[in-house]
């Protein structure tokens, strides 16, 4: 079975409507990889894709910089162009939620208080 659970940032959220009228929302996920050879954090990125009941309940909800977790499915496009091939995975999205940070410091703070790396915690 193909699942993937990416946890990362929204960055430009969009809903389409397909011409068979199944509202398809696309997004790019940014997540973090770990440090790099030079010690500093390393970041990547899959554009996510979700469609129909999923691409309509998230619809206005999702904003740049939102921290998510993706449950889906990767895919791999590919296509031709000038002669060359070329080729990059996505995600099909099943699940979308948005992460819960339970560190936050007080009920004042923003929605979702603020996020903390994995290094920062004690354990």
């Amino acid at each position: 079975m193909n699942q993937a659970v990416f946890k990362g940032t929204v960055f430009k959220p969009e809903l389409r409507v397909a011409k068979s009228g199944m509202a398809v929302l696309k997004f790019r996920l940014s997540y973090y990889q770990g440090k790099g050879k030079d010690g500093k954090a390393a970041y990547g990125s899959i554009d996510v894709t979700a469609f129909d009941k999923l691409a309509q309940a998230w619809d206005g909800k999702l904003q740049d910089r939102d921290k998510v977790i993706v449950i889906g499915r990767l895919m791999m496009d590919k296509w031709e162009k000038d002669g060359q091939k070329h080729y990059k995975h996505g995600m099909i999205a099943d699940t979308i939620g948005k992460e819960m940070n339970l560190f936050a410091s007080s009920a004042n703070s923003a929605p979702g208080g603020q996020y903390i790396t994995d290094e920062e915690v004690p354990f």
